[in-house]
Parts: structure tokens; sequence; C-alpha cells
């Protein structure tokens, strides 16, 4: 996005800031571009060098600059400034909290807003009177893309009341650190008091985007896509129905169609409750939850992954998984269920040989999962 930036933009640059996960590459930045190395999805002290230079980039500009912003998933880990008197641990053990509870996107990032100096609209604020136009690539399916790496320069500032309901209704407000209670007990600070100049947004792509894409490349290659309108979201053990009955139906939807290999695309993001100590991401426990229903289901393949290349933990993406997935995790001693109840999917398939690791992509969209069925002579569509 910044090379994009700078290519239409060239010597109209004064200054770019550029935030970016520890683990990517690092491809060539744009001449003066400033890179800032941060952790994701837990927040780092890159997440606070980040924090910072944004509120000092914005606290300098007058009323005839503008400020360009280029958001994509996974910001709010990226770019933190907790609130004054708040650690980043103890604000990373409030959201961690939730997120364990299975809280949705949503409702995290309100609590993330109260927490913030600088996500939840706070950076706009602190850009008084310039002009701010935001670029958005969305991961958020139709939970509302102001909503991406938490707001910094579209969301309303959420209060604090709002943020201790949510707390309290995931009961984990009484693991809270003493500081965040304290926080919350304090109304809702007030603007920076410098006037606000113009705001604009525009939505350059999200899941929907995603889900043509590939829709189209399936069209390429063969196959009769079918995509689902209604998003995944909720816990990923069920939403793993969803995508079984994709793949327990499609033999007979082939026979009555066209005679192509059949893919059915659904998109969205599922959240997970964790209870176990173990490693993967709900991409890899829908995959498992998905695989569990797959039996029977004769040449019926799923693959679930996110778009950024990564499931919570950098090692994959997501995986995939057939009806003869259960049987083979037999043979190397694998049991499916405890894997699942101790949300340890990340061994299970890396033992499989069946975790999908892609590497990170540079972009964030969201989840996509594909559910085939050959047709008639899939030829070289099902490798």
């Amino acid at each position: 996005m910044a090379r994009a930036a700078h290519e239409a933009l060239g010597s109209r640059i004064g200054e770019m800031l550029v935030v970016a996960p520890s683990y990517e590459t690092g491809e060539s930045l744009p001449p003066g571009a400033r890179l800032i190395r941060a952790g994701h999805p837990v927040p780092d002290e890159g997440s606070l060098d980040a924090g910072a230079a944004a509120l000092s980039l914005a606290a300098k500009l007058r009323p005839d600059d503008l400020l360009l912003v280029l958001l994509s998933g996974g910001g709010s880990a990226l770019m933190s400034a907790p609130a004054e008197g708040l650690s980043l641990a103890d604000k990373s053990r409030a959201i961690s909290l939730l997120m364990a509870a299975g809280a949705p996107i949503a409702e995290i990032n309100a609590v993330r807003g109260a927490l913030s100096r600088v996500k939840a609209g706070w950076l706009s604020a602190a850009c008084g009177p310039a002009e701010v136009v935001t670029l958005v690539l969305s991961d958020l399916g139709d939970d509302g893309w102001h909503l991406v790496a938490s707001g910094p320069t579209l969301g309303i500032p959420p209060s604090p009341a709002t943020a201790l309901a949510l707390l309290e209704r995931y009961r984990v407000s009484p693991l809270l650190p003493a500081s965040v209670r304290a926080v919350l007990a304090l109304p809702t600070p007030p603007p920076s008091g410098r006037p606000a100049g113009p705001r604009w947004s525009v939505l350059l792509a999200d899941i929907r985007t995603a889900l043509e894409g590939a829709r189209a490349a399936a069209l390429l290659a063969g196959a009769d896509p079918r995509v689902v309108p209604e998003l995944l979201s909720g816990e990923a053990r069920s939403a793993a129905h969803r995508l079984a009955v994709a793949g327990a139906s499609a033999g007979h939807l082939w026979r009555r169609g066209s005679g192509r290999p059949l893919v059915t695309l659904f998109g969205g993001e599922t959240t997970v409750t964790v209870k176990g100590p173990g490693h993967g991401g709900r991409n890899r426990e829908l995959a498992l939850a998905t695989a569990l229903h797959l039996p029977g289901a004769t040449g019926a393949v799923a693959l679930v992954a996110g778009t950024d290349g990564i499931d919570h933990e950098t090692d994959a993406a997501g995986a995939f998984v057939d009806e003869t997935t259960l049987e083979r995790a037999e043979r190397a001693g694998l049991d499916p269920w405890k894997a699942l109840r101790d949300n340890d999917t990340g061994p299970f398939f890396a033992t499989l040989g069946d975790a999908f690791a892609p590497g990170p992509t540079g972009t964030n969209v969201g989840d996509v999962a594909f559910v085939f069925a050959p047709g008639q002579d899939a030829g070289g569509v099902a490798d």
C-alpha cells in the first residue's frame, strides 16, 4: 500500500510512516519512508513506538496538510498507545481475556478504543484541522469497515462504561488488572480541542472482493463455483457444520448440474473460546471441526485459510481436510477430539502434513473456506 501511494503521489509526500508486522520479509519501501516493525497478533514495544510516532505526526499537521491513512487488518496490534496510567501489558491482558472468551471483533475493538489514545477515532482527533483521507482494506466482513485496525481515523471513541459492560458480559472483569478497572472508571476523555478538518474514507476491498476473485479463479480452472452469501461467524466448531453440509451434499449437486467439479466458497471470520494450552488458530480449528463430519463424503476436500497467510500464529494460514483426515490421524497416533479440546490444532495438522503455509501475503481481508467436490472428470482441477 505504501509503495502504491508513493507511485501515485511521488514528491507530494512530505513524510511517510509505515508500520508492518515484524515477521514480514520487508520488501523495499519508497525512499524516505520510516519503517517501524511491530508485534502481531500481540503488541510489543514496536507497537508503542508506532503509536507514539503516529500521534507525533498528527500533532504537527497544519490546516493545509492532508494525512493519507492506509489501513488494513492487524493494525490494532501494530499501533498501540494505551490510555494514561495504563501499561501495554495490562491493556493486552484485558484484550486477551476478551478474545479468549470468544467475543466478536466489533466488541473487542470497542474495549480497545476505550483503553487507547490512538484507536477509535483518537488519531483523527489528534490531526485537528488537517484533512484526513483513509483508504481501507477490511478484514471485518459485514461488521463495519470503520472498525478495521480499531478505527484510528474512522471510529467513534466508546465510553469507558460501554467497555466495562462488555467485559462484565463475558465475565472477565474480575480478572482485569487494577489499572484497567481504574481507567474504565473514568469519564470519556475530551477531544484534543483542535477544530476538526474534513474527513473522508474509501473501502478498497474486503472479504467479498476475495470471494469474487476466488470465484473467477475457479471458473478459469474449469470448476463450478458457488459463493455462500452469508458470512461465517461465531464459534469455529459451530460454523464447521456449514462446511460439512456443503461437502456432504456436493456430490448430489454436481450430478444434477454440469458435471464439473463443484467449489463452494465461504468467507468471514470465526472466533474460538480458548480453553486449552495448545497452539493453532481459528482456521485450523474450523478445519479440524469440519473433518469430524466428512467421513463418507467421497472426494470432498476443504481448505480453511486466512488471507493474510497466518492463523493467529505465523507457522500456517490454515489447513486442508478430507474424508481421510480422521483415519490418517488415528494411524499417526493423533486424537482430533483432544486437539480441539486443548486448542492444539497446529501440531495436529503439522504432523499430518496438511497445514497450509503460504507465508505472510501482505494483505488481510478475512478468512476464506473452500469446499471442493470432484465432478465426473475432475482432471487437473483436483490437483
